[in-house]
């Protein structure tokens, strides 16, 4: 057995198939790892309102790492909270109306859109929650002391792509990360999975060679890089599978549980 402490699994695309559903071989994998001495992190881009129910039903505690690694709870305790500042937070808002993008804004545990579309409508199909309806520029201009957490634009490839180039040349502190073709996540300088998994590995006195973590996508790479065990999903992007040791089988086919069982008895 593989002395494993750690497990970071992303949640859409890899935990769930593609039905948003959780294959009870996951859960029965991850309850047998939790079982076996390992803490399970969820590790997502999802706020905490959405990754909650998912913790729920897989019957295990432990820390939670949402809005792509920038916020980080653990047993009521806030170990990490990065957030862009509402300064430029309002500035992104505005480049998203320019292009005519879906543009969601996230602090804390509420989800802010200025008006329900197609986009908000299937976030809200996969996640559960219900946004909340407001002229974005003027409520973000309002915020002081506090920004947001995460900003999600969807909207076509090439639209995203367009967007994508036009801040990446302006200097923001912001990450621009990639999730799916159709979105853009928006995420404060320093926040990540990876960075998220070192706050772990050090709050629990331990390396990340005794981490593994699962991902799908290009947001998952850095932190399949840097873990001990990092697996590639079988529907991953290139980058994510360039990133990982090891591939595991499809989101579709239970790859995590495969990755599970695989990883701790030593032959992935």
């Amino acid at each position: 057995m593989q002395d494993i402490r750690l497990m970071c699994i992303d949640i859409d695309g890899t935990l769930l198939d593609s039905r948003h559903q959780l294959p009870p071989e996951n859960r029965a994998a991850v309850c047998w790892a939790a079982g076996h001495g390992a803490a399970v992190c969820l590790m997502t881009a999802r706020p905490p309102g959405a990754t909650l129910p998912i913790q729920k039903e897989l019957g295990v505690d432990g820390p939670l790492a949402c809005f792509g690694g920038g916020l980080v709870e653990w047993n009521g305790e806030r170990l990490r909270d990065c957030r862009i500042p509402a300064r430029t937070a309002a500035l992104l808002v505005q480049e998203c109306a320019v292009r005519q993008l879906h543009v969601s804004v996230y602090r804390d545990t509420h989800w802010y859109v200025e008006r329900e579309d197609a986009w908000s409508l299937q976030e809200t199909h996969i996640t559960g929650l219900v946004p909340i309806c407001a002229e974005l520029e003027n409520l973000v201009g309002s915020w002081e002391r506090w920004g947001a957490h995460k900003l999600l634009c969807m909207g076509e490839p090439e639209q995203l792509d367009s967007l994508f180039s036009a801040l990446e040349k302006r200097d923001l502190s912001i990450q621009l990360l990639r999730s799916k073709d159709t979105y853009l996540e928006i995420i404060p300088e320093g926040a990540g999975k990876a960075e998220a998994m070192e706050i772990l590995c050090r709050k629990m006195g331990i390396s990340s060679t005794k981490v593994l973590a699962i991902g799908d996508h290009d947001v998952d790479a850095p932190l399949l890089h840097a873990a001990g065990f990092g697996v590639a999903m079988g529907n991953a992007s290139p980058a994510a599978k360039r990133a990982a040791r090891y591939h595991t089988d499809t989101n579709n086919h239970a790859g995590v549980a495969k990755a599970v069982y695989d990883c701790f008895s030593g032959n992935p």
